[in-house]
């Protein structure tokens, strides 16, 4: 099983997936993005296109710690 992640030392807080997926991503005080929840088949989309999108790469499906 995998679970999207934000690798936050590779974000540079651009903005671009929060600000496009706010209903799979946030942001930290400092503009660094988080997942706020697992994302839901509907969302899965969504999610796909901002690992697309991320200018870094750092969004990525990693396998789930459980």
């Amino acid at each position: 099983m995998t679970q999207l992640h934000v690798i936050p030392e590779k974000c540079i807080a651009c903005g671009k997936c929060f600000l496009n997926f706010p209903e799979v991503f946030d942001c930290n005080d400092e503009g660094i993005a988080f997942v706020k929840k697992e994302c839901s088949p509907q969302q899965q989309a969504a999610s796909e296109r901002a690992i697309h999108d991320c200018p870094t790469k750092a969004i990525k499906w990693l396998p789930s710690k459980n």
